[in-house]
């Protein structure tokens, strides 16, 4: 053997040792790629490895992307990424794990730590406003410590881990809804007495609204409990004050029962009306002889019967058949050669409540001819009335002297009827037209600049929390910008008194208003004006797969429309509209947006509120459509966020 191959078998020995290859991964010594040839690994050296054949030096050598420190390619890397719920480990192979949280989890799943699962959730702050991840890893209603925000009108209860109206009376800032309920974390009218003041200082605990009384014990005698109002009446055992008596059967007070409770020049006991009178006509007839019981229990010169005509009869007049006397006449009438005529005179007066008019006893109170005074006759189509020739068709007397029409009434035609609708607005057939309402006085354009119009309001809740919440947005500043005398009252939409429960109409009447947030599926009003009558100008519309849509109503153009996938809490369409209802002449201020999360709803109502109601003249039309953008992304509609309006029209 030759010393040249010991030295060079020498020499690679040492440079083997000194590069430290790793055991198990035997490097092959090189001074040029063509030494590696035919090893596997076709590249000599690389930083840290030099004079030994490696398969690659840097990553974009690998077909992975991923060069390890050995030299040779990882079977994962940038350019050969693992499954979903793996992740390429330093050692080049794809395990299970997760190396971010939505690391290889598709449409927006989140990688759950300690595993290879994606899930829809691993912690509060994945999911949006009102909503919290729950054990089984899904987005659910609620809300926590992590995650409190909740949407307008609501709070949160960490405790509970939902979202509600209130957990104290801090909460509640309506001032129809003040207190707290702590039995189901809503804003109410009352929880005790104590937050209820006259007429109404007593609080219903079933529906927590401040009313009058809850039974008989709670009003004044002479009255009793009826729908939470003290009303006149009595009972057996709730009585009557002043000295009346109870008439049980009737549940009225009355002056007297029997003959026994009256006395002096009222000794008599009319039990058709419960009052003392001086007497009872018919057999009974308590007057002095020669006189008989009237009517109207006023004793009067007249026989009762044939024993007072010395043998004549008793006429139904109560004149005698004969006479030798004017004593056996009746008030008003003379005996005149054995007859009774009527001639009254000063010498022959006509008995109380009648004049003496040519001869004739009338009553100046409802003679037609002599109306208030003798001679004084009435004029076509006059009755008499009180002494006063009066019309029969006014709201005083209607049809009859006395019949007077109430509020919100009119005589038309001899009879009492509503004059606060479309059909008869301020007067009886005076017709509003289709862009009208009533107010109760006239018809008055349906535009927002008379919004204010109507005094009474009715905010109307659908049963749909989010909605609800907005309902109470778009009422709380109307006592601010319309007048501090507006009545508002809140209520649910299964209140009969205000909406049909069949067809959802509203039969409030004219000269109200509602206000009512939520479309035209929860919302009974809404559907009823949009969809079943069909009188907004503006309606809803879906293809019943990804798109819902804002129509007009007269061509059926679409005005805007939004994907499912453009619905987020941080953008939505929405619409605010006035509306009348066809039969009763209710104006309705309508609110919801397009997409039907609630967000949309929610920005209609703040809008409302806070921009359109506090400058009604900016804002001339019947309705209005506008794109709500979340600028400060916080899922509530306030002044840091853009509105942008569509459309508009009458």
């Amino acid at each position: 053997m030759s010393l040249k191959p010991l030295a060079a078998f020498a020499l690679a020995t040492a440079t083997a040792t000194l590069l430290g290859c790793p055991r198990g991964n035997p490097a092959v010594v090189c001074q040029s790629d063509a030494d590696c040839a035919g090893t596997g690994r076709t590249i000599c050296g690389r930083p840290g490895l030099p004079n030994t054949c490696v398969e690659c030096y840097a990553d974009n050598t690998c077909a992975s992307g991923l060069c390890l420190a050995d030299g040779t390619c990882g079977q994962c890397g940038p350019s050969a990424p693992c499954a979903r719920g793996q992740v390429c480990g330093d050692d080049g192979k794809c395990a299970d794990g997760c190396a971010t949280e939505t690391a290889g989890c598709a449409g927006g799943g989140f990688c759950l730590a300690g595993s290879s699962d994606c899930v829809e959730c691993a912690t509060d702050f994945h999911c949006g406003t009102g909503r919290i991840c729950s054990p089984n890893h899904t987005c659910t209603a609620g809300c926590s410590a992590q995650n409190p925000t909740c949407p307008p009108g609501q709070i949160c209860d960490p405790s509970g881990k939902i979202c509600v109206g209130c957990l104290s009376s801090a909460d509640c800032t309506s001032p129809q809804l003040p207190s707290c309920n702590p039995a189901t974390s809503t804003c109410v009218a009352c929880v005790s007495n104590s937050d209820c003041h006259a007429p109404t200082s007593t609080c219903n605990p079933a529906t927590h609204a401040c009313v009058a009384c809850l039974g008989d014990t709670g009003c004044a005698l002479g009255t009793v409990c009826q729908g939470n109002a003290c009303i006149a009446g009595c009972t057996a055992t709730h009585g009557c004050a002043g000295g009346l008596l109870c008439d049980v059967p009737s549940g009225l007070c009355v002056a007297c029962l029997t003959d026994a409770q009256c006395g002096g020049a009222v000794p008599r006991c009319d039990l058709s009306t419960h009052a003392c009178v001086a007497c009872l006509p018919g057999a009974t007839d308590n007057c002095p002889s020669g006189d008989y019981c009237r009517a109207d229990h006023v004793c009067e010169r007249g026989c009762k019967t044939s024993a007072d005509c010395g043998g004549y009869a008793c006429l139904a007049d109560h004149s005698c058949s004969g006479c030798t006397a004017d004593s056996q006449c009746v008030a008003g009438k003379i005996c005149s050669s054995g007859a009774c005529i009527a001639a009254c005179g000063p010498s022959n007066p006509c008995g109380a409540g009648k004049d003496c008019c040519g001869q004739h006893c009338v009553d100046s109170q409802a003679d037609v001819a002599n109306c208030g005074a003798c001679g004084n006759a009435c004029g076509a189509g006059q009755t008499c009335c009180q002494g006063l020739c009066s019309s029969l068709d006014t709201a005083a007397h209607c049809g009859a002297c006395g019949n007077s029409c109430g509020a919100g009434s009119g005589c038309c035609g001899g009879n009492c009827a509503p004059i606060n609708t479309q059909a008869s607005c301020g007067g009886c057939g005076v017709a509003c037209g289709t862009d009208q309402f009533c107010d109760g006085l006239a018809c008055v354009n349906r535009v927002f600049p008379n919004f204010c119009a109507n005094k009474t309001v009715y905010a109307i809740y659908d049963g749909i929390a989010i909605d609800d919440a907005a309902t109470v947005v778009l009422a709380s500043t109307i006592h601010q910008y319309c007048s501090a005398t507006t009545v508002i009252t809140y209520g649910a939409q299964s209140n009969p008194a205000w909406v049909d429960q069949t067809t959802g109409a509203l039969v409030i009447g004219g000269g109200s208003t509602v206000v009512t947030a939520g479309g035209p599926f929860p919302n009974k009003p809404v559907k009823w004006l949009e969809r079943t009558n069909k009188v907004t100008k503006v309606y809803f519309s879906t293809n019943g797969v990804d798109t819902y849509s804002f129509k007009r109503r007269s061509n059926d153009v679409t005005l805007t429309s939004m994907t499912v996938s453009e619905c987020t809490p941080h953008h939505d369409k929405f619409l605010i509209e006035l509306a009348t209802d066809p039969v009763s002449g209710t104006l309705t201020l309508i609110g919801y947006g397009v997409c039907g999360n609630g967000y949309g709803t929610q920005a209609a109502a703040y809008f409302w509120s806070n921009v359109m109601l506090p400058s009604l003249g900016s804002y001339p039309d019947a309705w209005y459509l506008f794109d709500w953008d979340d600028q400060n992304a916080d899922s509530v509609a306030n002044g840091g966020d853009l509105f942008t309006q569509l459309a508009s029209g009458l």
